[in-house]
Protein backbone atom coordinates (compact mmCIF):
# COMPACT_ATOMS: atom_id res chain seq x y z
CA UNK A 1 0.00 0.00 0.00
CA UNK A 2 3.27 2.31 0.80
CA UNK A 3 4.03 1.96 -2.58
CA UNK A 4 0.62 2.27 -4.29
CA UNK A 5 0.27 5.46 -2.37
CA UNK A 6 4.30 6.74 -2.90
CA UNK A 7 4.31 5.94 -7.05
CA UNK A 8 0.17 7.61 -6.94
CA UNK A 9 1.89 10.43 -5.62
CA UNK A 10 4.51 10.69 -8.27
CA UNK A 11 1.92 9.98 -10.86
CA UNK A 12 -0.32 12.95 -9.50
CA UNK A 13 2.33 15.48 -9.12
CA UNK A 14 3.73 14.77 -12.59
CA UNK A 15 0.50 14.66 -14.03
CA UNK A 16 -0.59 17.77 -12.80
CA UNK A 17 2.71 19.88 -14.07
CA UNK A 18 1.74 18.25 -17.45
CA UNK A 19 -1.80 18.94 -17.46
CA UNK A 20 -1.29 22.51 -16.22
CA UNK A 21 1.43 23.16 -18.96
CA UNK A 22 -1.38 21.95 -21.87
CA UNK A 23 -4.79 23.92 -20.21
CA UNK A 24 -2.54 27.39 -19.50
CA UNK A 25 -0.08 27.70 -22.25
CA UNK A 26 -0.38 25.44 -25.26
CA UNK A 27 -4.19 25.33 -25.52
CA UNK A 28 -4.55 29.09 -25.05
CA UNK A 29 -1.45 29.97 -27.11
CA UNK A 30 -2.54 27.24 -30.17
CA UNK A 31 0.62 25.50 -29.81
CA UNK A 32 1.02 21.83 -30.22
CA UNK A 33 2.53 19.49 -28.45
CA UNK A 34 4.83 16.63 -28.20
CA UNK A 35 4.26 12.85 -28.46
CA UNK A 36 0.46 11.57 -28.53
CA UNK A 37 -0.57 14.47 -26.45
CA UNK A 38 0.68 16.32 -30.00
CA UNK A 39 -1.16 14.22 -32.07
CA UNK A 40 -4.11 14.55 -29.77
CA UNK A 41 -3.94 18.02 -29.82
CA UNK A 42 -3.58 18.05 -33.53
CA UNK A 43 -7.12 16.09 -33.52
CA UNK A 44 -8.78 18.51 -31.33
CA UNK A 45 -7.53 21.54 -33.47
CA UNK A 46 -8.80 20.04 -37.00
CA UNK A 47 -12.07 18.38 -35.63
CA UNK A 48 -12.67 19.58 -32.05
CA UNK A 49 -15.85 16.84 -32.14
CA UNK A 50 -14.86 15.39 -28.73
CA UNK A 51 -13.37 16.42 -25.71
CA UNK A 52 -9.51 16.68 -25.70
CA UNK A 53 -9.00 14.29 -23.16
CA UNK A 54 -11.27 11.43 -24.46
CA UNK A 55 -8.95 11.72 -27.70
CA UNK A 56 -6.09 11.28 -25.25
CA UNK A 57 -7.67 8.20 -23.76
CA UNK A 58 -7.83 6.66 -27.72
CA UNK A 59 -5.02 7.90 -29.15
CA UNK A 60 -2.87 5.88 -26.49
CA UNK A 61 -4.70 2.75 -26.69
CA UNK A 62 -2.97 1.32 -29.51
CA UNK A 63 0.17 2.73 -28.22
CA UNK A 64 -0.69 0.72 -24.42
CA UNK A 65 -1.20 -2.78 -26.10
CA UNK A 66 1.88 -2.60 -27.99
CA UNK A 67 3.73 -2.17 -24.22
CA UNK A 68 2.31 -5.64 -23.47
CA UNK A 69 4.98 -6.86 -25.32
CA UNK A 70 8.17 -4.95 -24.42
CA UNK A 71 7.47 -3.77 -20.42
CA UNK A 72 6.75 -5.46 -17.36
CA UNK A 73 2.97 -6.21 -15.67
CA UNK A 74 3.46 -3.78 -13.27
CA UNK A 75 4.78 -0.34 -15.69
CA UNK A 76 1.09 -1.46 -17.69
CA UNK A 77 -0.47 -1.45 -15.13
CA UNK A 78 0.50 1.62 -12.66
CA UNK A 79 0.89 3.33 -16.90
CA UNK A 80 -3.17 2.36 -16.85
CA UNK A 81 -3.85 4.11 -13.75
CA UNK A 82 -1.55 7.26 -14.59
CA UNK A 83 -3.48 8.37 -17.89
CA UNK A 84 -6.50 7.68 -16.23
CA UNK A 85 -5.14 10.42 -13.85
CA UNK A 86 -3.68 12.73 -16.42
CA UNK A 87 -7.09 12.30 -18.48
CA UNK A 88 -9.00 13.62 -15.39
CA UNK A 89 -6.95 16.42 -15.15
CA UNK A 90 -6.83 17.30 -18.47
CA UNK A 91 -10.34 17.87 -17.97
CA UNK A 92 -10.04 20.78 -15.70
CA UNK A 93 -11.04 24.31 -17.43
CA UNK A 94 -8.25 26.49 -19.45
CA UNK A 95 -5.94 28.74 -17.03
CA UNK A 96 -5.68 32.24 -18.25
CA UNK A 97 -1.95 33.22 -17.43
CA UNK A 98 -0.49 36.85 -17.93
CA UNK A 99 2.29 35.76 -20.75
CA UNK A 100 1.73 37.84 -23.95
CA UNK A 101 5.50 36.33 -25.21
CA UNK A 102 4.97 33.17 -27.73
CA UNK A 103 8.60 31.98 -27.36
CA UNK A 104 8.99 32.65 -23.03
CA UNK A 105 5.37 31.00 -22.92
CA UNK A 106 6.99 27.96 -25.04
CA UNK A 107 9.84 27.56 -23.00
CA UNK A 108 8.36 27.63 -19.79
CA UNK A 109 5.89 25.38 -21.21
CA UNK A 110 8.57 23.31 -21.93
CA UNK A 111 10.27 23.37 -18.41
CA UNK A 112 7.04 22.46 -16.87
CA UNK A 113 6.38 19.53 -18.82
CA UNK A 114 9.58 17.85 -18.96
CA UNK A 115 9.93 18.55 -15.14
CA UNK A 116 6.36 16.63 -14.99
CA UNK A 117 7.53 13.61 -17.00
CA UNK A 118 10.91 13.12 -15.26
CA UNK A 119 8.09 12.82 -11.95
CA UNK A 120 6.07 10.52 -13.15
CA UNK A 121 8.92 8.23 -15.10
CA UNK A 122 10.52 8.10 -11.58
CA UNK A 123 7.26 5.85 -10.54
CA UNK A 124 6.30 2.21 -11.40
CA UNK A 125 4.10 3.49 -14.19
CA UNK A 126 3.46 7.20 -16.69
CA UNK A 127 0.91 8.81 -17.65
CA UNK A 128 1.02 7.26 -21.28
CA UNK A 129 1.71 9.04 -24.57
CA UNK A 130 5.13 9.39 -25.71
CA UNK A 131 6.49 8.06 -21.70
CA UNK A 132 5.81 4.77 -22.74
CA UNK A 133 7.07 4.78 -26.67
CA UNK A 134 10.32 6.12 -24.83
CA UNK A 135 10.45 3.09 -21.94
CA UNK A 136 10.00 0.88 -24.93
CA UNK A 137 13.24 2.51 -26.99
CA UNK A 138 15.18 2.74 -23.81
CA UNK A 139 14.77 -0.64 -23.22
CA UNK A 140 14.99 -1.80 -26.31
CA UNK A 141 18.10 0.30 -27.68
CA UNK A 142 19.39 1.64 -24.25
CA UNK A 143 18.23 5.65 -26.00
CA UNK A 144 18.11 8.17 -22.74
CA UNK A 145 14.36 9.03 -22.35
CA UNK A 146 14.94 12.94 -23.86
CA UNK A 147 16.12 10.88 -26.98
CA UNK A 148 13.06 8.76 -27.08
CA UNK A 149 10.80 11.74 -27.09
CA UNK A 150 12.79 13.31 -29.42
CA UNK A 151 12.17 10.67 -31.79
CA UNK A 152 8.43 10.54 -31.24
CA UNK A 153 8.15 14.10 -31.59
CA UNK A 154 9.96 13.92 -34.94
CA UNK A 155 7.05 12.55 -36.32
CA UNK A 156 4.47 14.59 -34.73
CA UNK A 157 6.28 17.60 -35.97
CA UNK A 158 6.29 16.17 -39.73
CA UNK A 159 2.40 16.12 -39.51
CA UNK A 160 2.58 19.45 -38.36
CA UNK A 161 4.03 21.08 -40.73
CA UNK A 162 1.60 19.85 -43.55
CA UNK A 163 -1.75 20.58 -40.90
CA UNK A 164 -0.51 23.69 -38.85
CA UNK A 165 1.17 27.34 -39.33
CA UNK A 166 5.42 27.24 -39.52
CA UNK A 167 5.32 29.85 -36.56
CA UNK A 168 3.26 27.55 -34.56
CA UNK A 169 5.29 24.35 -35.07
CA UNK A 170 8.38 25.92 -34.57
CA UNK A 171 7.26 27.80 -31.27
CA UNK A 172 6.41 24.27 -30.42
CA UNK A 173 9.95 22.56 -31.35
CA UNK A 174 10.65 25.25 -28.96
CA UNK A 175 8.41 23.75 -26.39
CA UNK A 176 9.54 19.88 -27.47
CA UNK A 177 13.41 20.91 -27.45
CA UNK A 178 13.07 22.29 -23.67
CA UNK A 179 10.97 19.97 -22.12
CA UNK A 180 12.87 16.56 -23.58
CA UNK A 181 16.41 18.38 -22.20
CA UNK A 182 14.77 18.87 -18.67
CA UNK A 183 13.09 15.57 -18.41
CA UNK A 184 15.94 14.05 -19.68
CA UNK A 185 18.31 16.14 -17.14
CA UNK A 186 16.20 15.10 -13.98
CA UNK A 187 15.62 11.69 -14.49
CA UNK A 188 19.08 11.33 -15.36
CA UNK A 189 19.87 12.39 -11.81
CA UNK A 190 21.31 15.99 -12.79
CA UNK A 191 24.27 14.01 -12.82
CA UNK A 192 24.69 13.79 -8.90
CA UNK A 193 27.05 10.68 -9.12
CA UNK A 194 30.50 10.95 -9.65
CA UNK A 195 32.89 7.76 -11.35
CA UNK A 196 35.87 7.91 -9.47
CA UNK A 197 39.47 6.82 -10.59
CA UNK A 198 42.47 6.49 -7.68
CA UNK A 199 45.85 5.53 -8.87
CA UNK A 200 48.54 5.34 -5.48
CA UNK A 201 51.25 3.21 -4.33
CA UNK A 202 49.57 3.04 -0.99
CA UNK A 203 46.01 1.89 -2.51
CA UNK A 204 46.14 -0.68 0.16
CA UNK A 205 45.69 1.45 2.98
CA UNK A 206 43.47 4.09 1.08
CA UNK A 207 41.28 0.75 0.48
CA UNK A 208 41.11 -0.13 4.20
CA UNK A 209 40.49 2.83 5.39
CA UNK A 210 37.38 3.35 2.76
CA UNK A 211 36.39 -0.39 4.02
CA UNK A 212 36.72 0.31 7.36
CA UNK A 213 34.39 3.64 7.14
CA UNK A 214 31.61 0.83 4.89
CA UNK A 215 30.32 4.70 3.04
CA UNK A 216 31.51 3.45 -0.16
CA UNK A 217 31.58 0.10 -3.09
CA UNK A 218 34.70 -0.26 -4.24
CA UNK A 219 36.31 -2.19 -7.46
CA UNK A 220 39.94 -3.17 -7.46
CA UNK A 221 41.02 -2.59 -10.55
CA UNK A 222 44.84 -3.90 -12.29
CA UNK A 223 46.21 -2.02 -14.61
CA UNK A 224 50.06 -1.22 -16.36
CA UNK A 225 51.79 1.95 -16.76
CA UNK A 226 51.70 2.76 -20.61
CA UNK A 227 55.52 4.16 -20.06
CA UNK A 228 57.75 2.01 -17.64
CA UNK A 229 55.29 -1.01 -17.90
CA UNK A 230 54.80 -0.93 -13.77
CA UNK A 231 52.15 -2.62 -12.64
CA UNK A 232 49.39 -0.32 -10.60
CA UNK A 233 46.39 -0.93 -9.10
CA UNK A 234 43.29 0.99 -9.32
CA UNK A 235 40.35 1.59 -7.26
CA UNK A 236 37.31 2.17 -8.97
CA UNK A 237 34.11 3.46 -7.06
CA UNK A 238 30.54 5.42 -8.18
CA UNK A 239 29.57 7.48 -5.36
CA UNK A 240 27.28 10.74 -4.74
CA UNK A 241 28.47 13.95 -5.75
CA UNK A 242 28.16 15.23 -1.85
CA UNK A 243 30.55 12.15 -1.16
CA UNK A 244 33.38 13.42 -3.49
CA UNK A 245 34.79 15.86 -0.94
CA UNK A 246 35.27 13.30 1.42
CA UNK A 247 36.74 10.52 -0.53
CA UNK A 248 39.57 12.97 -1.67
CA UNK A 249 40.35 14.25 1.85
CA UNK A 250 40.73 10.48 2.98
CA UNK A 251 42.76 9.82 -0.08
CA UNK A 252 44.96 12.67 0.01
CA UNK A 253 45.60 11.99 4.11
CA UNK A 254 47.60 8.89 3.33
CA UNK A 255 48.70 9.83 0.06
CA UNK A 256 49.70 13.40 -1.55
CA UNK A 257 50.52 12.26 -4.39
CA UNK A 258 47.99 10.24 -5.52
CA UNK A 259 46.26 10.38 -9.21
CA UNK A 260 42.51 10.83 -8.88
CA UNK A 261 40.43 11.57 -11.66
CA UNK A 262 36.61 12.05 -11.14
CA UNK A 263 34.25 11.90 -14.19
CA UNK A 264 30.29 12.34 -14.76
CA UNK A 265 28.14 9.04 -13.92
CA UNK A 266 24.65 10.43 -15.69
CA UNK A 267 22.93 7.14 -16.05
CA UNK A 268 23.92 4.35 -13.44
CA UNK A 269 22.06 0.69 -12.81
CA UNK A 270 23.38 -0.09 -9.21
CA UNK A 271 21.61 -0.43 -5.63
CA UNK A 272 22.98 2.15 -3.83
CA UNK A 273 23.59 4.90 -6.22
CA UNK A 274 21.83 3.70 -9.17
CA UNK A 275 19.31 5.82 -11.37
CA UNK A 276 18.07 2.86 -13.44
CA UNK A 277 14.39 3.10 -14.46
CA UNK A 278 12.01 1.03 -12.13
CA UNK A 279 9.98 -0.51 -15.50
Amino acid sequence: MKKFLYNTLLLVSGSVLCAFSVKAILLPFGFLSSGLTGLSLIVYHKWQTLPFAFIYLLVNVPVFLIAFKFVGLRFIMYTAWGIMIYSALLLVPEIKLPLTDPLLAAAFAGSISGLGVAIILRSYGSAGGSEIISAVLHKLFGFSIGMGSLIVNSVVMIISLLLFPLENVLLTIVYIVVSARVSSLIFHGLAKRRVVMIISGKWNEILDDINNGNKWRVTLLHGKGGFQGAEKSVLYSVVNKSNVPSLKALVMKRDPGAFIAIMDANDVTGAKVGNQPHW
